[in-house]
């Protein structure tokens, strides 16, 4: 796509969000169902002093160091930035409340009481139920990548029994009637998430009709590597069941695509990890017959929807803020624009321009900041513009 293609789609992305304002703020969202603490930190290479440090900046020097310490030890120091909001629905349930859409949580933000992290996501959403406490993770980010230690022990309270608890059975079934998109997200660090899926299929959407167009259900996996390909399937024998009732949508990264892939025994015409960006999103798209298919690198987007491939590139940055949490912060944009009535395309655009703004600045935009980026990224098409905050 040329400078003058993109600043165009980006244009016309934001024309249609003219007016909208009070349009998201009248969609209903349900989203679960984790959560973590997340401690962002940097990894030490060379000390000057207590307050002064050179540290890591990429996965090839951290792999490097470790690969040395092989059949030897090594203590390598990491250093708390801060300490922020985490885990994937929290996160993009927080993108798509920052721009004033209706939100609920169902997760482990903190029982019986809310952690002191998470006041502010509490406050920002309509109703939350807390069913556990949430995961904590150590984020080392690095210009090439992220690198995430995470305990998710928490996650086992998260159960279909503890739903039911804490929610109820008709306030849940009153929910997901009203919600315009239902997000089950992290499906590799619940253990009980096919059984929690298969229960508000049998139990609730059995009860349940919509009129018009359908909700949306949307789910991304967070790295199912470390889960086997059986497991995969399943999970995605089970999630396709919702396409009953829901537009269903599957959002991974590139890296996840590959195992994806794997998990499914697909082939190319080259190796998997080396396969453009279209090829392989096609490929998954057909493989899993869902209503819409994304994956996600950091430089773009693309997706299949209905079957037809669409993609929108991003505003890149060499010199992120903030890296953790991009990722949702694309979805909660791509998922806004589906729901006001974006193409595609132009949906692709809006994640891109959402993650492009929260990498930046580090925190979610308003809709008046992510109006404002648009203008801005429209202007500066081609640029880095890595100080725009």
């Amino acid at each position: 796509m040329t400078n003058s293609e993109l600043a165009r789609l980006i244009a016309s992305t934001r024309g249609k969000l003219v007016g909208r304002e009070d349009k998201a703020s009248q969609l209903h969202l349900l989203f679960g169902f984790d959560a973590f603490v997340d401690q962002i930190a940097d990894l030490v290479d060379k000390r000057q002093d207590f307050l002064n440090y050179e540290k890591l900046n990429t996965i090839q020097e951290f792999g490097s160091k470790i690969s040395a310490a092989a059949g030897l030890s090594t203590n390598i120091e990491y250093v708390p930035r801060y300490t922020k909001i985490g885990g994937s629905a929290v996160n993009m349930g927080a993108a798509m409340g920052a721009i004033g859409c209706d939100l609920v949580y169902i997760g482990c933000i903190g029982y019986p009481t809310v952690n002191p992290v998470f006041r502010d996501f509490a406050a920002l959403t309509a109703q939350s139920y807390n069913i556990a406490d949430p995961g904590q993770t150590i984020a080392v980010e690095f210009r090439d990548g992220k690198i995430m230690l995470c305990n998710t022990s928490p996650l086992q309270g998260i159960t279909w029994d503890r739903i039911l608890t804490v929610v109820g059975r008709d306030k849940l079934r009153e929910l997901m009637q009203e919600a315009q998109l239902v997000a089950t997200i992290n499906w590799t660090m619940i253990p009980h998430m096919n059984d929690i899926w298969g229960k508000l299929q049998s139990e609730i959407l059995s009860e349940l009709a919509f009129e018009g167009e359908k909700p949306l259900f949307f789910m991304d996996p967070t790295d199912p590597e470390k889960r086997t390909g059986e497991d995969w399937r399943e999970a995605m024998r089970i999630y396709a069941r919702f396409s009953s009732h829901y537009r269903t949508i599957l959002s991974i990264n590139r890296k996840e695509a590959t195992e994806v892939a794997r998990a499914y025994g697909i082939e190319l015409s080259v190796p998997l990890s080396e396969a453009g960006l279209r090829e392989i999103t096609e490929a998954l798209g057909a493989e899993l017959g869902l209503y819409g298919l994304v994956v996600h690198p950091v430089d773009g987007a693309g997706a299949v929807i209905e079957g037809e491939y669409f993609f929108a590139p991003g505003p890149y940055t060499s010199n992120p803020v903030l890296t953790t949490g991009a990722g949702d912060n694309f979805n909660g944009g791509f998922c806004l624009g589906l729901l006001l009535g974006l193409s595609p395309q132009q949906a692709l655009a809006l994640g891109t321009a959402t993650s492009g703004y929260y990498v930046r600045a580090g925190h979610s935009p308003s809709w008046s900041q992510l109006m404002d980026f648009m203008d801005y990224w429209k202007d500066n098409v081609g640029q880095d513009f890595s100080g725009y905050a």
